[in-house]
């Protein structure tokens, strides 16, 4: 078997650290109690008051707060520094205006409190940091011919839609804040391949492709081989979570502050027998000071790096791969068995067929474009969904739980990402491919059909008919 993708590609973020907007929560004077959540109390000192001259024959009263602490509703108090906030209210006739010199901080327990002042009140408001093991970017496959290909174009392609909502229990509201920063790749390893989040409903977000030419899976046989299929997996993903009432979030997904975004490719076959995963692709690698994770950290007993060798997986058993596997439902087909048999919902045959109608013959390359520009749109109530373990912080660094976090996960050891199966071609932009129909095998000769993974939006090709039986042959 030929061994793909053996070169780690990393995703540069154009972006730092975004964190989801704090939504106003407590608003409260130096004396009053929350009357919404969290169910706390906030305060602070008035530290100084004094009048200066000001403009237009009027004056400027200077009050400072500072000693701000919050008081959670186990009266627990967190405090937030020295940090002071500055109200100068001008007192005259003239056009001048009051204005505040506010300050924002954590608390300094890192428990998640996270305090923006505005002259003598302040906001409240609490976020956990998720830190999922993995996250699909995209999932290509096999096609028939040993010397096919199928990828996507030089064009914007819009993948999955993904939300987070069942990793929490019923009721729990969470609203997606799309960031609209494009993650492309540099540092040597390839310009071909852009990603970004910014797409999707309030609740959920797609993977976008900005630019999707190097995403190409070559085929190595001519009998449809699904254990070649090919993931993109994003290993360091981060979901900064913010409650915003006593049932509701935000969030927001990104590489974490100052990383770019790591991700590899890895056929089926490989995580089906993870000592054929390249070493290249399971270890760490270190970018610009920076350790990232290699495919490894998925696994549930990785080694050390020093004890790490292709033979030993580092550590990695098959079964550490089963939930990614599980959202390719078609491994086990082959011949003209048409993925649709296997799951109507989430694969559909193009309507109409590609033109010119895809065929594998040997002796002739043929280079087709495959759109779904003219199929209809279609939205399905099928969805599915992958677990992944998960770390989790409150705040800049404390793994303590917040006294006031009163969002409970569904699953105490899993993070859940769902995927929504679904056709929707946003601003005109259709979802299209390439597929490249070629054969070394004199007397392989079939028409091909083509489907389209709704849930991925690739596209999936099978023998319309049974194959001839040089094309059993490789």
């Amino acid at each position: 078997m030929t061994t793909q993708g053996v070169r780690r590609k990393h995703i540069f973020v154009t972006l730092g650290k975004i964190f989801t907007v704090f939504i106003a929560i407590v608003s409260l004077t130096a004396a009053s109690a929350a009357q919404s959540w969290p169910a706390g109390k906030l305060s602070n000192t008035l530290i100084s008051t004094t009048r200066y001259p000001g403009c237009e024959g009027g004056s400027y009263w200077e009050r400072i707060y500072g000693d701000w602490v919050y008081k959670d509703s186990s009266g627990v108090a967190h405090s937030f520094g020295s940090g002071t906030s500055e109200w100068w209210q001008y007192v005259g006739d003239g056009p001048c205006e009051s204005y505040c010199n506010n300050f924002n901080a954590w608390s300094t327990d890192g428990k998640g409190y996270y305090l923006q002042t505005n002259c003598s009140t302040g906001t409240i408001s609490i976020e956990a940091t998720v830190f999922p093991k993995y996250h699909i970017l995209s999932l290509l496959y096999d096609a028939p011919g040993n010397q096919s290909s199928n990828g996507f174009t030089d064009t914007t392609f819009y993948g999955t839609t993904n939300s987070i909502g069942s990793s929490f229990s019923s009721g729990v509201t969470l609203t997606f804040t799309a960031t609209g920063g494009i993650f492309g790749l540099g540092s040597g390893y390839s310009t071909s391949v852009g990603f970004t989040e910014g797409y999707g409903t309030t609740n959920a977000f797609t993977n976008t492709f900005y630019s999707g030419q190097g995403l190409t899976l070559k085929s190595t046989r001519n009998p449809i081989d699904h254990t070649n299929d090919t993931f993109w997996l994003w290993l360091n993903p981060e979901v900064a979570i913010t409650q915003t009432g006593a049932s509701a979030a935000s969030y927001l997904v990104s590489p974490p502050s100052g990383q770019v975004m790591d991700a590899v490719r890895v056929s089926v076959a490989e995580m089906q027998n993870p000592s054929t995963i390249p070493l290249a692709v399971l270890e760490p690698i270190t970018i610009n000071g920076v350790v990232y994770p290699g495919l490894s950290n998925v696994c549930a007993h990785p080694l050390p790096p020093s004890q790490c060798t292709q033979a030993n997986a580092c550590g990695c058993v098959a079964s550490d791969f089963s939930h990614i596997l599980g959202t390719d439902p078609i491994i086990s087909i082959s011949g003209n068995t048409p993925p649709s048999q296997t799951d109507s919902k989430r694969y559909f045959p193009l309507n109409p067929s590609p033109s010119p109608f895809p065929y594998l013959e040997y002796g002739t390359t043929d280079t087709i474009t495959v759109t779904d520009a003219s199929q209809s749109s279609q939205t399905q109530t099928e969805t599915s969904q992958y677990q992944t373990s998960y770390s989790t912080i409150w705040g800049s660094s404390s793994t303590a739980t917040p006294v006031d976090w009163t969002l409970q996960w569904r699953l105490t050891d899993t993070f859940t990402w769902t995927q929504n199966v679904s056709l929707t071609n946003f601003s005109g932009t259709q979802h299209q491919m390439t597929l490249i129909l070629g054969t070394s095998t004199s007397g392989c000769d079939a028409a091909i059909d083509v489907f389209e993974d709704y849930d991925y939006h690739t596209f999936v090709e099978s023998y319309a008919s049974t194959p001839p039986t040089p094309c059993d042959s490789n």
